[in-house]
């Protein structure tokens, strides 16, 4: 101890008696021990005031213990209590976290101190200011009179001050006494309690609120609350209030129990006050298992209130135009050559209001792929087999069970072809008879007797397909290296036959809808694959250029010709697609199938252009390969089924706005089904979303929507993931 004490006397003695000019420019460092452990001083001048305990430290001074760092012009410190103040341009590193003020006090043995007219800059992007700034302990300050934000200006965009608030920078800020202001303007002059999460992404609390005005709901508002139950689970709140329908509210909780088994519970509820006072909602609930070994179970559970509910308070197309809420729990095994699903499947027909669900309680299914005969060199087997129970309340209802078995011998031709003949058979078990047909109250159902029936099918016949290529050198040209083009004929003839193909229920048309058929089909495809030229340190890359497929079929059942299909998909470059399918019938001169799908990716714009008419109205049978070239017979429908236009694109104009636009186009009853246009104004800590959603009219209201919705969001408040992972020490959470 008397030594560090000489050496400190002696190196301030040779500061005091007047360096050369050189030596007097180099910094002067120096370890001192002190209660709070060893400290490493940096300055321009050194010297010990008064009595051995006091150092004062001047010019470019750098005091440094473990990960925190103190500079200033001036820093007197007190080796026996750790004391040290420091002042003049004052920054102190909190780990990474970096603090200014006009004056630190600094214990050096506690970790505590005090900031005046402190600023406090925490990773990645909060900062924290204040008046008085007292650092409690690692990483944690109470600030008095202080302002919390994420902007980076010194006047900041938006801010919350608060006249007292804890800060702990691993965790949250939380104060009390706190005004919301944009720029100088208190926008919300009183809220009596604030929190936020710094450096977590999951953390309880307030979410940013939506709010909006629509047509039929009038002024709406949602405010949502997350709250970050423990690593592996979560939940949201949300109420929500409509001013022309009533108030409500949603929920949605997740959890992860085993990295392989995890899932979610949510539902909306609201109740239409305004309205007539009905209660509606609609829930769903997941779960996801993961056995091990190729077994997985799921259970996908879906409830309305009534039909209606969607259309009315979802936001998607997608979900308003449902059809069907569907409850689907399955269990399902996989082998390497063989897959078995138990299922039980129910839902609610949206369309109508009368019981014609058809449930079926339960399905198994058992399907082998094609793989060789034991014992049999060159042939090959495959099998689909299923057993269901359907259930329902207006219409027929049954057991089924179908085994459909089939083998096949791919035979080599020199080399050019290969010739792979098939022969199966199916046999179809009904526990009921079709006796008549008819309508009860406007829906159509059939009549049945307890009386077995089984359909007996045979089937054959082969596939024939061949393969021509040819490699173009292009030398560069346009950054490829070559082009690979293929040419792939195929044909495919069936012959069905067998008995009792009548008076048997039709509850699913794939296994219930096989009518006599003796059927050719034949196709052409034309591939292009190109390989880009590799450049230095690079690899070349091979790319699907085009395709395109044509086929043709005859019906030599019923001596008729069918449809010529087409199917081209166009991808030149990564960021832009082109696909089309059509189908025109041979036999009245006639498109029934058009449709068209157009995707560009640009640096700075996105579009999306699609296009859908189809006007066939039966249903295709399984053993046609290529849909498009089946032809029922009769006369084409004069008006298309299926007739409209979806596109949408998003723009970035500036860095900080984009637009986005979106719209989809009946063209049968010329109604603009749905059109959104959108604006987000995106700075460097605050992003307003702004949209305009409008609807046309529905078959049930004869009536459009109009909404329009805003949301500000605030950069590094109420941000919450909605990942579920593993944590790296094997635990599950929330990432």
């Amino acid at each position: 101890m008397r030594r560090l004490r000489a050496a400190v006397v002696l190196l301030a003695g040779a500061l005091l008696a007047g360096p050369s000019p050189t030596a007097a420019q180099a910094p002067t460092t120096a370890t001192v021990k002190t209660a709070g452990g060893d400290v490493t001083i940096i300055a321009d001048r050194l010297e010990q005031s008064g009595t051995d305990n006091l150092i004062v430290a001047t010019g470019n001074v750098e005091v440094t213990r473990g990960t925190a760092r103190l500079l200033a012009d001036r820093i007197e410190m007190n080796r026996e209590t750790g004391d040290a103040t420091a002042l003049g341009r004052v920054i102190f590193y909190d780990g990474e976290d970096r603090l200014t003020g006009d004056r630190i006090e600094y214990n050096l043995k506690t970790g505590t101190g005090v900031v005046y007219q402190g600023r406090l800059q925490v990773a990645p992007y909060y900062r924290i200011g204040g008046e008085r700034m007292e650092r409690l302990g690692e990483s944690v300050y109470h600030v008095r009179r202080g302002v919390f934000t994420t902007c980076e200006e010194d006047t900041p965009a938006w801010s919350f001050r608060f006249g007292d608030a804890t800060a702990d920078l691993n965790e949250l800020i939380y104060g009390t006494n706190v005004s919301f202001w944009l720029k100088d303007v208190p926008l919300i002059p009183f809220v009596p309690f604030f929190a936020a999460a710094i450096r977590r992404e999951r953390q309880t609390g307030f979410l940013p609120p939506d709010f909006g005005t629509s047509t039929r709901k009038g002024f709406s508002a949602q405010i949502p609350f997350f709250w970050a139950i423990s690593d592996s689970q979560d939940a949201t709140f949300a109420l929500d209030y409509f001013a022309s329908r009533g108030v409500g509210g949603s929920a949605e909780y997740r959890y992860a129990l085993t990295e392989q088994q995890r899932g979610s519970v949510s539902g909306f509820y609201v109740n239409e006050v305004y309205q007539h006072g009905d209660s509606r909602g609609f829930g769903r609930f997941e779960h996801d298992w993961g056995l091990g070994a190729g077994s997985l179970v799921r259970v996908d559970l879906n409830g309305v209130s009534d039909d209606g509910v969607l259309r009315t308070y979802e936001d998607t197309s997608s979900r308003r135009l449902a059809q069907r809420a569907d409850t689907n729990v399955f269990y399902a095994k996989s082998w390497p050559d063989w897959n078995f699903v138990a299922r039980a499947y129910a839902y609610q027909d949206l369309t109508t209001a009368h019981p014609v669900e058809l449930q079926r309680l339960p399905e198994l299914t058992l399907q082998g792929v094609r793989q060789p005969v034991p014992g049999l060199t060159g042939l090959l087997y495959e099998v689909n087999t299923s057993a269901t129970r359907f259930f329902r309340e207006l219409g027929s209802e049954g057991t089924r069970v179908d085994l459909h078995p089939r083998l096949s011998r791919p035979i080599p031709l020199a080399g050019y072809a290969t010739l792979t003949p098939f022969a199966g058979g199916r046999l179809t078990y009904y526990d009921r008879t079709v006796t008549d047909t008819g309508f009860v109250d406007d829906i159509f159902v059939e009549r049945t007797a307890a009386r077995d029936r089984v359909r007996e099918l045979a089937e054959l016949g082969a596939d024939a397909e061949t393969r021509a290529t040819r490699v173009f050198a292009t030398d560069g040209v346009w950054g490829l290296q070559s082009v690979l083009h293929s040419i792939e004929p195929r044909a495919h003839y069936i012959r069905i036959l067998g008995r009792n193909f009548y008076s048997l229920p039709v509850w699913t048309d794939g296994v219930d809808r096989v009518p006599e058929a003796n059927w050719l089909e034949y196709s052409v495809t034309n591939r292009l694959r190109v390989r880009t030229q590799a450049e230095e340190a690079s690899e070349a890359t091979r790319l699907d250029l085009a395709r395109l497929r044509v086929g043709h079929a005859y019906d030599i059942e019923n001596h008729r010709w069918g449809n010529v299909a087409g199917d081209l998909l166009v991808q030149p470059r990564p960021r832009v697609a082109f696909r089309s399918t059509a189908s025109y019938s041979v036999e009245h001169g006639a498109v029934q199938l058009f449709t068209t799908d157009v995707a560009v990716s640009l640096p700075r714009v996105t579009a999306n252009v699609g296009t859908r008419y189809d006007r066939r109205q039966a249903f295709i049978p399984e053993f046609v390969e290529i849909p498009e070239t089946w032809n029922p017979g009769g006369e084409v429908p004069d008006r298309a089924s299926v007739n409209f236009v979806q596109a949408g694109v998003t723009a970035e104009l500036f860095p900080n706005l984009e637009v986005r636009a979106g719209t989809n186009w009946d063209v049968r009853s010329d109604t603009f089904v749905e059109s959104r246009f959108g604006i987000d104004f995106k700075f460097q800590c605050w992003a307003l979303l702004v949209e305009y959603v409008r609807r046309g009219e529905e078959a049930a209201s004869r009536s459009g929507d109009n909404e329009i919705r805003f949301s500000l969001n605030l950069l590094g408040v109420g941000a919450v993931s909605t990942r579920l992972g593993a944590s790296e020490t094997g635990g599950v959470r929330l990432k």
